[in-house]
């Protein structure tokens, strides 16, 4: 899993893409958005952390969507739109452990030694 951090990164990323491509600005809006939520994770109390990743996951939600939906006419490549349903699994995964009250892993368990 992923931290908010390296999420963010990945929509920062994306963002770089996207704009490299074609102006699209309903898809602006939504990774607006996606940024917005996944800054709306850090600091939180425990208690309001699952709402907050809810909020995050839909956002990347609505980004596949519209990416899918408008892939011609924002001229989004088959690449692009495979990384944005990544991220979007992520983003449920990371909801669902918060959600469940596990803590979410800055690196793969392999990476971690023990």
């Amino acid at each position: 899993m992923r931290t908010p951090a390296l999420a963010m990164m990945a929509l920062v990323g994306f963002s770089s893409q996207a704009n490299a491509q074609a102006p699209c600005p309903e898809l602006t809006r939504l990774r607006i958005k996606a940024s917005e939520a996944i800054e709306q994770t850090k600091g939180v109390p425990t208690s309001d952390r699952c709402e907050a990743y809810i909020r995050f996951s839909l956002a990347w939600g609505a980004i596949v969507q519209y990416a899918n939906s408008n892939r011609e006419l924002c001229e989004i490549s088959m690449l692009s739109l495979g990384e944005i349903e990544k991220r979007h699994r992520e983003a449920v995964k990371e909801r669902e452990s918060v959600c469940a009250g596990r803590v979410l892993r800055p690196f793969p368990a392999e990476v971690i030694r023990r």
